[in-house]
């Protein structure tokens, strides 16, 4: 296992940039993502790759995301790019259980600092043993969005039924 902040062990930890609300749509090439998920869509993007959000204001202040592809960061999320002796889906999963939201500053509108980040120590083992984790954990994760998805059309289908239904 190898020591180090978080700092150390990324290429990029970073705020994204704001984006006027104007540019932001229902439709668009790429995703909009703050600190809570994706906002909405435009059609520029400032970040291409994998990488781990952490929520950096309010309600969502320290959860943690995993995301690849292209999109537009905001000023409300923090981007952690791991280096390349590490992998960033495993730093998502291993910042979500960090409890982040400890670090937020004592405000009414709670928030967390790149530099506070920054800072943060974490136990990285081998890149090999991150990459076998995340192939691990990234196959529950899809069976778990499988199944909800399932579970969705089964309550849609069970509402389209109970609808159809002579007996109610």
């Amino acid at each position: 296992m190898n020591s180090l902040t978080l700092a150390e062990a990324c290429s990029r930890l970073s705020s994204g940039k704001s984006i006027k609300s104007e540019e932001i749509s229902t439709q668009g090439k790429y995703p909009v993502i703050g600190g809570n998920g994706i906002r909405g869509y435009t059609d520029s993007y400032n970040l291409e790759g994998r990488c781990a959000i952490i929520g950096r204001q309010g309600a969502a202040c320290g959860n943690v995301r995993f995301f690849s592809g292209k999109a537009y960061m905001t000023e409300h999320a923090v981007v952690a790019i791991a280096n390349e002796h590490n992998d960033s889906q495993y730093l998502a999963y291993l910042l979500s259980t960090m409890q982040l939201n400890r670090l937020s500053g004592q405000s009414a509108q709670p928030g967390l600092s790149v530099k506070t980040l920054s800072k943060q120590k974490i136990d990285l083992p081998s890149l090999r043993q991150q990459k076998q984790v995340v192939k691990i954990l990234g196959c529950l994760d899809s069976k778990i969005e499988w199944n909800t998805k399932a579970n969705g059309y089964l309550a849609a289908w069970c509402q389209f039924a109970k609808r159809q239904s002579p007996l109610t």
